[in-house]
């Protein structure tokens, strides 16, 4: 219930680019879904659960690999494979999916699952001026490594917090 990066604008430069992002036990798809609109959807299928996307890339529309359910890149419901003969009960106005909040800042796209959540800009506060002499909007990801370790993630992290690796 924070608000955490998820990919910088230019990993979704174009209209249908998306990334996945998982937190735990969330995973959520980060998409272009106009010039200037960013959404989050949680990554799964509201029919039967299954994830709508496994990895980043480009779409034209969210199409679920298990029973075909499909959505626009806005997140509304655009078709089922039977609605014509199985599904009469399905209301496509309320078969949306569910978004979690999205701000951007400085080219850092944000994203947050609290349906409440503040605002972006409140969240950052007196961040914003402070990092304004670093053009951060400028700047680029040029390489990113991750590395699954087994280890408590406090020590992790202790490992690194003297001056020595600095």
């Amino acid at each position: 219930r924070v608000w955490q990066f998820a990919c910088r604008e230019e990993h979704i430069p174009e209209v249908g680019d998306h990334i996945v992002y998982d937190i735990a036990n969330l995973s959520f798809v980060v998409m272009r879904v106009a010039p200037n609109q960013i959404k989050a959807y949680y990554n799964a299928c509201l029919h039967r659960g299954r994830r709508l996307k496994d990895h980043g890339g480009r779409c034209s529309e969210m199409k679920c690999a298990y029973h075909g359910f499909t959505w626009e890149l806005d997140g509304r419901f655009k078709r089922a494979p039977s609605t014509d003969w199985d599904l009469d009960h399905l209301d496509p106005a309320k078969f949306s999916l569910p978004e979690a909040s999205v701000g951007t800042w400085a080219g850092f796209v944000m994203i947050n699952p609290d349906p409440n959540a503040e605002p972006l800009e409140k969240f950052l506060g007196d961040a914003i001026p402070h990092y304004a002499r670093w053009d951060l909007g400028n700047r680029y990801v040029e390489v990113h490594v991750s590395k699954i370790i087994e280890a408590n993630w406090k020590i992790a992290c202790e490992n690194f917090l003297e001056c020595y690796h600095c």
